[in-house]
């Protein structure tokens, strides 16, 4: 075992390191101390690999897993704890949930000692919707030589936000496709938000939970600000913070969650589906996270490249409280 690959078994050790340096070194951030320490060790491993075309213990595949799995099965994720009851099954294991009964008993008028029609409460479990996901790629060996740590740290954080991105889009897919009608269904004619709209979203969601969030692309969550006769309802501190970062960040006391639309998945499409805002009303279902997900690397000395495969990332989602769901549809 070279001295090279015995440090980055050092450096691996090291919980909530990995993801933090190759997020900071992907996209030029600061580091600190001990993360420049990491960051050279990984640097001259990483150009080791390219030089010589030998990763024999696949420290590479080693390093994503460990990457991947910790940031997106093991980190808190603010927006969907928010929204989901969050846990993880077994690779070979299934997921059964409780529907949220409803009271749906009837007071009957009845003569005394008489019998009234009987009513029922539905009691029936849920069952998720399964995703099993799956990347492959090729690192050149040039890009280890020329970009070093760098071109290992670009890869783990797109595979990552790879794999977040499209399970956010799939749970608030669910939502959307799951909303048809009803006061919950806010249809407006235009192509940005209004007063009326926001308003009845506001009302649906304050009347079933305290801890709601509207979420929107941002150019929504810029329109809000805009709309008419909003400006009157907004303190001072809203207005600053609109002057300083262009948003609303909070309407009739809901956070906004702004999604950006500069930023998309791999096929082209958005992080959440477009002319849509939602607002959830505390929690909404379930999601688990199935198993761990395997990594595996192939040394192709030939085309000089690393080919690599993140499989089995496996996630299962139910809305079993879609009540607690709105969206508002813009036509335009």
């Amino acid at each position: 075992m070279s001295i090279l690959t015995s440090e980055m078994q050092d450096v691996m050790s090291k919980k909530h390191v990995l993801f933090d340096v190759a997020e900071k070194v992907e996209y030029k951030r600061d580091l600190t101390a001990e993360e420049k320490e990491v960051a050279e060790i990984s640097d001259a491993w990483a150009r080791e690999i390219g030089e010589t075309g030998k990763d024999p213990d696949c420290q590479i595949a080693a390093y994503i897993k460990k990457t991947v799995q910790e940031e997106v099965y093991n980190a808190p994720d603010e927006l969907l704890d928010q929204m989901f009851e969050r846990g993880s099954v077994g690779e070979f294991d299934d997921a059964e949930y409780d529907k949220e009964a409803k009271n749906t008993l009837v007071a009957h008028e009845a003569a005394k000692g008489g019998v009234v029609d009987r009513s029922w409460i539905d009691l029936s479990a849920v069952y998720p919707t399964w995703k099993n996901r799956q990347v492959e790629t090729d690192l050149s060996y040039v890009d280890l030589r020329k970009n070093g740590f760098k071109s290992i740290a670009n890869l783990t954080v797109f595979m990552k936000e790879a794999c977040q991105n499209v399970m956010f889009y799939d749970m608030l897919s669910q939502v959307d496709n799951a909303i048809v009608g009803g006061d919950a269904f806010i249809s407006v004619t235009g192509s940005v938000p209004t007063l009326d709209a926001m308003d009845a979203m506001s009302l649906y969601l304050n009347d079933r939970s305290d801890d709601s969030v509207i979420v929107s692309l941002t150019k929504y969550a810029q329109a809000i600000r805009r709309m008419s006769g909003f400006a009157q309802y907004m303190s001072n501190d809203m207005k600053n913070d609109f002057n300083r970062y262009g948003l609303a960040k909070t309407y009739d006391g809901i956070g906004i969650a702004a999604i950006s639309g500069a930023r998309r998945q791999g096929n082209g499409n958005l992080l959440i589906p477009d002319k849509r805002i939602f607002g959830i009303a505390g929690k909404v279902g379930n999601l688990d996270m199935k198993g761990d997900i395997h990594v595996f690397q192939d040394m192709n000395n030939q085309s000089e490249q690393v080919h690599l495969m993140l499989k089995d990332f496996t996630y299962g989602f139910a809305i079993t409280k879609i009540e607690n769901c709105a969206k508002i549809v813009l036509s335009a």
